[in-house]
C-alpha cells in the first residue's frame, strides 16, 4: 500500500490537487483514496492483495456495490511506474460469466458462490467477509 499512496501523491502533485485517504469501516478487499485537481475527483480504489487499480467517481459507500467506474485519468500513469495496473471500466464491467474464476483458492469460489458477483468489479471491490 505504500507505493499506492505514493503514486497517488504524486499523481495529485501533477495536477496540482490533494490527496483525501478514506478510511474504510468494516472489511474490504480494497484502499481508497480521492484525488481531487482541476477542476474534477477521482476515487482510486487499490486491491488489497492484486496489483491492481480501478478509478470512479464517487467515493465508495460502506456495504454498498462500488459503481461508476471510469477509465484511468491521464493522471494515471504513475500507477504504472510503481508496478500496479490501473483496469478500464470496460474490463470492471465484464459480467462474471465470462471471468475465468480458475486460479481463485476455495474460500475465495466460496465467498463468490455465496455473494453472487455480477460482474469483474464486484469481485475484486467488496465488502465481504
Amino acid at each position: 500500500m505504500k507505493l499506492f499512496r505514493a503514486a497517488c501523491f504524486e499523481a495529485a502533485r501533477a495536477v496540482g490537487g490533494r490527496v483525501d485517504i478514506l478510511r474504510i469501516p468494516g472489511p474490504s478487499t480494497f484502499e481508497a483514496v480521492t484525488i481531487t485537481g482541476r477542476g474534477e475527483s477521482r476515487t482510486v480504489l487499490c486491491h488489497a492483495h492484486l496489483p491492481l487499480v480501478a478509478f470512479t467517481d464517487t467515493p465508495p459507500e460502506p456495504g454498498r456495490p462500488l459503481s461508476r467506474f471510469v477509465d484511468p485519468p491521464s493522471w494515471a500513469d504513475g500507477f504504472g511506474a510503481v508496478g500496479l495496473r490501473a483496469l478500464r471500466a470496460g474490463e470492471l464491467s465484464t459480467p462474471m460469466s465470462r471471468v475465468d474464476v480458475g486460479e481463485l483458492a476455495a474460500a475465495e469460489l466460496e465467498q463468490a458462490r455465496y455473494w453472487q458477483p455480477d460482474a469483474l468489479s464486484d469481485l475484486l471491490f467488496n465488502w465481504w467477509d
